[in-house]
């Protein structure tokens, strides 16, 4: 476990009477840690406390519990599996599109590598059953490791300002507590080597006069512990040797003068910084003085600050995410679904126990000389809690009639606690909104549309609680892309490969780029403008099956020519494996070409023969037509000369001049035809050579 940077000393920072305020602020807030532990111990069916396990002991009550709570938790959790997103990092502006599909890959790379959909997940069931669960996202210190690392935190390790926003926008501070090995500690914050020794020997043996002279940061630390009042218990562990460490994040609100470009982008001012002297220089940006706060962390042991400097993160808040299930009103106590479960779940424990107590339970009512030979009560009632007990009567007893011995069992009760528990059971589920057809029971539901319906109206009573998770992996997100950004803000010509959707097809991006001497560099990663967002919910299996089943109801009512037009998208629609080959075959049968993007070289050389065939082929075709026009064009003047000289020589009789009227007008005919042949063609022809002619399968 690493703290981060270890700095010897530091001037100002957060006072010991600051932490101090920030301890009494959390021992007045609300108390609602016992209820949280105490609904997780429902969930794992520790629901009997050791008081309660003792009075049914000594009732001789059966100890039982009948955990009902945990499959229909289990149910909302596997909503979140199966409704999980990845993100999607989203440009502002068109000059960070590709920025944006860049950041989008090392963001989902970062994703896989920090396992932040686990780290996700166990948070959501923290605030299902309990209402609260953090993530933290931060840099990791091995140096072998991958670089960033989110990890799940537990709830009673941070402690925040109550009065904050639920996102903890304006939250003040937050704290984490965390017992840590002395060896490790000083391993941590090797300046504090000695200051960590005495802290932790509860400063014995500390001459001041001794001290001053060897180390005289020392005194200042032992001034703190005797004017706090902490308790040396209450941070430091002797039988195992280990200390607890605040871990304190807090907001330091400073005025300085803040830069607006044009470009929309907002910069503090630092004077050290060239890049800003140039921009103030050349009067491109507006200065304005602003108040404004700074993120600060401080580590502390006891009431000794070791370290106490800006945060370590490239952005400027907390780099623990609350995953927040519900929260009261005017108290702001986060709960879960465990709080509305538990008091059914408690009544069917205890009508559980007392109806196996009542069906297994006796009453005996006898005369003194009802038994037999010399059989005691004890020996009496093994007999009875037999499967083949024998019970002799005294022949020679005092009463005859039944009144000497009878035997009463209160089933009336019995039945009565077993109609009060399914009631309870029944209780448990609708309380926490969760339906039977939800958990994938049977319900009263008979058709597949009322079925439906029941899965539909559970998830619609858990909007709450997923609208809460995917605002907290929201965050998660842009807290693991700032981290993203600043590392790949330092590196010039990071090439990215980027899927385009097809298993062979890559783009490549690159980001800060320096290509050309005195160009400015392209795709600058701090520039962009970005967001991040969770991509749509893949549907769910069954509301794709049920897309698909109507896709396939709506083809069986077209066409059997419309039917074919459709086979690829209904295809498309289901969860088939390998559908895009599939999809892909049926559109080369439909004869609606293929993407070219998706074809092979093998697949690009015979497009390519096929057009240059079709090429020539229409060459020829528009050759034989002109040659048509000149042969028409030939007899057309041989009939005009011929018409020409008969009528020189003597005037032609009607027959003659009809027959050569018709055969005029077929000639001008075939010609019209022939010449509009040719210029089809001359026009498909100059369309293909230019490249846009339609591609054929």
């Amino acid at each position: 476990m690493s703290f981060g940077i270890d700095h010897a000393k530091q001037q100002g920072g957060l006072p010991l009477r600051k932490l101090e305020r920030f301890l009494d602020d959390i021992r007045v807030q609300p108390e609602w840690r016992s209820e949280a532990d105490r609904a997780c111990a429902y969930y794992d069916s520790n629901q009997i406390t050791p008081e309660m396990r003792e009075l049914l002991e000594s009732r001789g009550q059966p100890i039982l519990t009948h955990n009902l709570m945990a499959p229909a938790i289990d149910g909302v959790l596997g909503l979140e599996a199966r409704t999980r997103a990845d993100w999607v990092v989203r440009p502002d502006d068109d000059d960070s599109v590709e920025v944006a599909e860049g950041i989008n890959e090392k963001l989902n790379e970062a994703a896989r590598m920090t396992r932040v959909d686990k780290a996700c997940a166990d948070a959501f069931a923290g605030q299902v059953k309990c209402g609260l669960d953090w993530v933290e996202v931060t840099r990791g210190n091995d140096p072998f490791a991958y670089p960033y690392r989110c990890k799940r935190v537990h709830r009673n390790e941070i402690f925040w300002d109550w009065h904050a926003d639920p996102d903890l926008a304006n939250a003040r501070w937050l704290l984490r507590r965390r017992w840590v090995d002395k060896d490790e500690a000083q391993l941590a914050f090797p300046s504090h080597k000695h200051l960590i020794e005495f802290a932790c020997q509860g400063w014995d043996g500390f001459d001041t006069e001794y001290q001053l002279m060897q180390r005289d940061d020392l005194l200042g630390a032992y001034s703190d512990y005797t004017s706090t009042d902490m308790f040396l218990q209450d941070w430091w562990d002797s039988d195992r040797e280990r200390a607890l460490i605040y871990e304190v994040y807090y907001r330091h609100y400073v005025e300085r003068p803040v830069m607006f470009t044009r470009e929309g982008h907002v910069l503090e001012v630092d004077p050290r910084n060239r890049m800003h002297q140039a921009l103030l220089a050349s009067n491109r940006v507006q200065v304005r003085t602003m108040t404004f706060p700074k993120m600060r962390l401080a580590y502390f042991i006891g009431p000794h600050r070791l370290v106490d400097i800006p945060s370590p993160h490239p952005h400027n808040q907390f780099p623990y995410v609350p995953f927040w299930g519900f929260r009261e009103d005017t108290t702001f106590v986060p709960y879960g679904l465990g709080r509305r479960m538990m008091p059914a779940q408690d009544e069917v424990n205890v009508r559980r126990q007392k109806l196996t107590f009542l069906l297994n339970k006796v009453h005996v009512v006898k005369d003194e000389d009802a038994l037999a030979g010399n059989m005691s009560d004890e020996e009496m009632l093994d007999e009875f809690y037999r499967a083949d007990g024998v019970v002799n009567l005294n022949p020679t007893r005092t009463t005859r009639n039944n009144n000497a011995f009878r035997v009463e069992q209160q089933t009336h009760v019995a039945a009565q606690q077993f109609s009060v528990m399914q009631e309870a059971q029944r209780i448990i589920q609708e309380t926490a909104g969760v339906y039977s057809a939800f958990l994938g029971q049977e319900s009263g539901a008979k058709s597949g549309v009322a079925i439906d319906s029941l899965v539909e109206q559970g998830s619609t009573t858990l909007a709450e609680l997923t609208d809460n998770y995917r605002f907290a992996r929201q965050q998660v997100g842009e807290l693991l892309m700032a981290q993203v950004i600043h590392d790949l803000s330092h590196r010039p010509d990071v090439a990215v490969s980027r899927n385009v959707g097809k298993p062979d097809k890559t783009k490549v991006i690159v980001l800060n780029g320096t290509e050309g001497t005195g160009q400015p560099r392209t795709n600058l990663v701090t520039k962009a403008k970005l967001q991040v967002v969770l991509g749509d919910i893949a549907s769910t299996p069954s509301y794709r099956a049920q897309v698909s089943q109507r896709m396939m109801e709506l083809a069986s009512s077209l066409p059997p020519d419309m039917q074919m037009v459709m086979l690829d998208l209904i295809v498309e629609s289901t969860d088939l494996p390998k559908r895009d080959e599939i999809v892909k075959r049926i559109r080369e049968m439909n004869g609606r070409g293929v993407d070219p993007e998706d074809m092979t070289p093998e697949q690009h050389a015979q497009m390519q023969q096929a057009q240059q065939f079709e090429q020539a082929m229409q060459q020829l075709g528009m050759a034989e037509a002109q040659e048509k026009v000149r042969k028409l064009a030939a007899e057309a003047a041989k009939l005009e000369a011929q018409a020409g000289t008969e009528q020189g020589k003597s005037k032609l009789g009607p027959a003659e001049l009809r027959q050569l009227d018709a055969s005029t007008e077929k000639l001008i005919a075939e010609m019209k035809s022939v010449i509009a042949d040719v210029a089809l063609k001359r026009s498909q022809l100059k369309f293909q050579q230019v490249g846009d002619s339609p591609m054929t399968a």
